[in-house]
């Protein structure tokens, strides 16, 4: 197996109708970023709500708070990649290009565990990456995730 360098990234937003991003990884034309392993889950309180969550891919990453990217490693270099939380303008995401979807209850918490050697990634091309976002017509509660990646 090559040597990656890791990182993590996190990000929270409440659930609004229609969608409504929650944490977005974008590459460069420099790097191939690859998720392998991620988190989902609710931080309110408590109801009986199926959250189906979703994961695109984007080509443009749309307006969000900056999340810098931390290392995994003590002697990993800052990340090239990109990502952004609590999107305010949803990034522009390719027409049937998603990569993960999973019904959830919001009373659960889910860990998603790729193959680090073939994990989700996004093309080493500018702007384009994953985004991920819950969907549901009514409910807004507040969901979090963690994503893990490699570059």
């Amino acid at each position: 197996m090559a040597h990656h360098r890791k990182y993590s990234i996190d990000g929270e937003q409440n659930i609004a109708s229609p969608d409504d991003s929650i944490l977005g990884l974008t590459a460069t034309s420099a790097v191939e970023p690859s998720i392998y392993t991620f988190s989902i889950g609710s931080e309110a309180t408590p109801a009986d709500n199926t959250i189906p969550w979703y994961a695109q891919r984007h080509t443009a990453a749309g307006t969000a708070t900056s999340v810098t990217p931390q290392n995994l490693g003590p002697a990993t270099t800052a990340s090239t990649a990109t990502a952004g939380e609590n999107h305010t303008v949803e990034p522009t995401y390719t027409s049937a290009a998603i990569l993960f979807r999973l019904g959830l209850n919001q009373r659960s918490a889910h860990s998603i565990v790729l193959d680090p050697d073939g994990g989700i990634t996004a093309p080493a091309t500018a702007n384009n990456g994953i985004t991920f976002y819950p969907q549901h017509a009514s409910a807004t509660p507040l969901m979090s995730m963690t994503i893990h990646f490699t570059e």
